[in-house]
């Protein structure tokens, strides 16, 4: 399952065709490939098909590549009319940036690696997969968070961990497999 964060990015049906076509060439395995998400492309989210993609990646936090989507009402609006899986990358940018300028200024600008931790907390982590659970809720879309950062994002999943597919009884994942 590639992630739309490429050169270019994945963010329209027909570059996601290209890379289906290249794969379908090339690949010797599986595959599938998500949708990317922008502030600005929910035409393009609507008209996919949950037969042909595995899901729409929104990275809620910068990450690699320039795919970001922090505005409220384009998540507001993604949620609600996206007909395919919502992945999400789940960090809060205003307090990364709040703590990269004051972890910057203690270390006289020169961050160090166990610096990435303090710049991306938890509380970074939990604002966003807060922001994302309580859309997902609110529009009944399904939600899978990657790689929860805190056990206290966990409970924002009112979860129980299930091994059985049958006990599934709603569409909220997390990247532990905890299923409410």
């Amino acid at each position: 399952m590639d992630m739309p964060n490429v050169s270019p990015a994945s963010t329209t049906l027909d570059l996601l065709e290209e890379r289906f076509q290249l794969a379908k060439e090339k690949s010797w395995t599986n595959y599938s490939f998500y949708l990317g998400a922008t502030p600005d492309n929910i035409d393009e989210i609507k008209k996919a098909n949950p037969k042909d993609i595995c899901g729409l990646k929104i990275f809620m936090g910068s990450s690699t590549g320039d795919l970001l989507v922090n505005d409220d009402n384009a998540l507001d609006l993604i949620f609600k009319e996206s007909p395919i899986l919502i992945v999400t990358h789940c960090e809060d940018n205003k307090t990364i940036e709040s703590n990269l300028e004051k972890i910057s200024a203690q270390r006289n600008g020169k961050l160090s690696p166990p610096d990435h931790a303090l710049i991306r907390d938890e509380l970074a982590c939990y604002i966003s997969s807060e922001k994302a659970t309580s859309l997902a809720k609110k529009y009944s879309a399904d939600l899978h968070v990657l790689h929860l950062t805190t056990e206290r994002e966990i409970e924002l999943f009112e979860a129980k961990p299930t091994k059985d597919k049958k006990d599934y009884n709603g569409g909220l994942y997390s990247s532990s497999h905890f299923y409410f």
